[in-house]
């Protein structure tokens, strides 16, 4: 129930964040339970605006941040799933070693943190490559054989399971996934993955 109910939360999040700038990528935090994690204004400032500690939480057997009720008043990252290990921000900007990330889906706010052994950024390519499974937020958006609306559709009955191979602009292509459990193999096709900030998929980490 807590996975359905933490898959449904992420849905409803890319639905929610879909005006948010998509930036470059995305930036993981690899936390444990002695992670701190500070956020500046600017490059250029010594004290951080806002730090998140993680701490071992043995009320629920995971690790967990500090405060966090009153933390998420202006924490609403992309990803926030702590008990399966996914802590992730969009990324507006890298500049040297530093990141600008938006802290708030809902407004678009953004902070910076300093590039460091718990911080991994991956592409949007990479990281959809990387995705368990992605789904098409409506099932009327049509699945070329090449990306571009003139090209010929494929159809397609079968459940969105996809994964991706490449991203071309707004395009990725996918091919059918394992979760697929029909026989309506894609080898090749390609949809569109955003208009504009506005992602016309669902991702989904793991199973």
């Amino acid at each position: 129930m807590r996975l359905k109910l933490t898959l449904l939360f992420l849905i409803l999040s890319a639905l929610t964040f879909a005006q948010t700038n998509l930036g470059i990528g995305l930036i993981s935090i690899k936390f444990n339970d002695k992670t701190v994690l500070p956020f500046y204004s600017s490059i250029n400032d010594k004290t951080p605006l806002k730090t998140i500690r993680f701490f071992n939480d043995t009320s629920i057997n995971s690790w967990n941040i500090k405060d966090l009720k009153n933390q998420q008043k202006w924490l609403k990252p992309e990803i926030l799933w702590l008990d399966y290990n996914f802590f992730v921000f969009r990324c507006e900007k890298q500049e040297n070693d530093w990141f600008k990330v938006i802290i708030d889906n809902e407004s678009g706010k953004s902070l910076w943190i300093k590039k460091n052994k718990v911080t991994e950024f991956k592409n949007w390519e990479k990281y959809l490559q990387d995705m368990f499974r992605i789904s098409r937020i409506s099932k009327t958006d049509k699945i070329y054989k090449l990306p571009n609306k003139n090209s010929a559709v494929i159809k397609y009955p079968g459940e969105d399971c996809f994964q991706v191979k490449a991203v071309k602009g707004d395009w990725i292509e996918i091919f059918t996934s394992e979760c697929d459990e029909s026989k309506n193999e894609i080898k090749s096709g390609w949809i569109k993955w955003k208009n504009g900030n506005q992602l016309l998929i669902e991702y989904f980490p793991t199973s």
